[in-house]
């Protein structure tokens, strides 16, 4: 009887821990959120997740650091890119194909560390700024998010504000940049 107890409750033990690294997709949905004002025009060209370009996670798919993974309903890049494009119309940016200049990313990392009883976001992306007519490279540069801390426990849906927050703080960092402000005021 004592051996069917403790193997009652090892099961259950292993059950609870199994079940709370399932996989989770979380429900984003992007508002533009940043109060830099200036004007530019500019298109808006090619994003990339890196580490799903090298085959680490699936393209819409978060790093992180638990057995389970956690996903978005659309694709890193694609979200990066749309909430890019979102960003500079907020900052008060013309978007269009005829525009000399195009802003390109490239998501460096996408980061959850999720051991443990919290969660540290980290992201990092390098925007560059390319010149249309001969392909030039005008920027080519890396912006980091600040990491930021959340619980762990929750709702998928509890997690769709920190993606937000950490493509917002990449943004942000970027559009504050004065050699970015330097390059689209020519």
């Amino acid at each position: 009887m004592k051996s069917r107890i403790h193997a009652n409750m090892i099961f259950g033990a292993i059950a609870v821990i199994l079940l709370s690294g399932c996989s989770v997709t979380i429900p984003v949905s992007y508002t533009p959120q940043n109060f830099i004002r200036y004007q530019g025009r500019t298109d808006v060209g090619r994003f990339v997740y890196e580490p799903a370009e090298r085959g680490k996670v699936k393209p819409n798919q978060i790093q992180n650091t638990a057995i389970a993974g956690i996903y978005i309903a659309v694709n890193v890049a694609d979200l990066v890119q749309r909430s890019t494009a979102l960003e500079l119309e907020k900052t008060g940016f013309m978007i269009g194909d005829n525009y000399p200049l195009q802003v390109c990313g490239n998501v460096l990392e996408f980061k959850a560390d999720d051991l443990g009883y919290s969660v540290t976001w980290s992201y990092s992306i390098r925007y560059k700024i390319l010149r249309k007519s001969d392909s030039s490279v005008l920027l080519n540069k890396v912006y980091t998010a600040e990491p930021k801390k959340t619980g762990k426990f929750g709702s998928a849906a509890d997690f769709g504000p920190s993606v937000n927050e950490m493509i917002l703080s990449g943004y942000e960092k970027f559009i504050r940049d004065q050699e970015v402000r330097t390059i689209f005021s020519r």
